[in-house]
């Protein structure tokens, strides 16, 4: 299974910032916030998140806060643990870079979720709330065929 990292990128209007990803292992035309896979350089899931934002948006957060940890599964099998914060820009501006389009803010009461993988418009709201989770993710394949979501009680991430 693989190890991934996901930042919500939160303003203080209500805003969350998505990206159209380029290209990439899955997703690619789907909008999605910055995050990547764990690598063996990572000190921690959010150094990989601070590193994964830095080179794919051009952007550095802060004030990270941990709030959902989901793991995918494709096909019946574990496919992606992914670890999901929000954050907030501590410097840079949003730009297009040669994984992502340039990315846009969006209000957490609109969200373009038709542009969003399908088991991320059951989530990603209660999440960009801050609201804590584990959940399960089910795909029929790698993030295609939505088929369910099950939520469960959230367990903090352990020293």
């Amino acid at each position: 299974m693989k190890i991934a990292t996901l930042g919500i990128v939160l303003d203080d209007k209500g805003n969350t910032l998505l990206g159209e990803k380029k290209r990439g292992e899955i997703g690619t035309g789907v909008l999605a916030g910055p995050g990547g896979k764990l690598e063996p350089e990572d000190t921690s899931y959010e150094a990989c998140l601070l590193r994964e934002t830095r080179e794919e948006w051009g952007l550095e957060l802060d004030r990270l806060e941990h709030v959902a940890r989901i793991n995918f599964h494709a096909a019946g099998e574990p496919d992606f643990h992914v670890e999901i914060y929000t954050s907030q820009i501590k410097s840079g501006v949003p730009k297009e870079t040669d994984d992502f389009w340039k990315p846009e803010w969006y209000p957490l009461s609109n969200l373009p979720l038709k542009r969003m993988f399908e088991g991320d418009r059951e989530w990603f709201s209660k999440a960009a709330r801050g609201e804590k989770f584990c959940a399960n993710v089910y795909y029929k394949d790698r993030a295609k065929e939505f088929e369910r979501l099950e939520f469960l009680p959230f367990s903090p991430l352990k020293s």
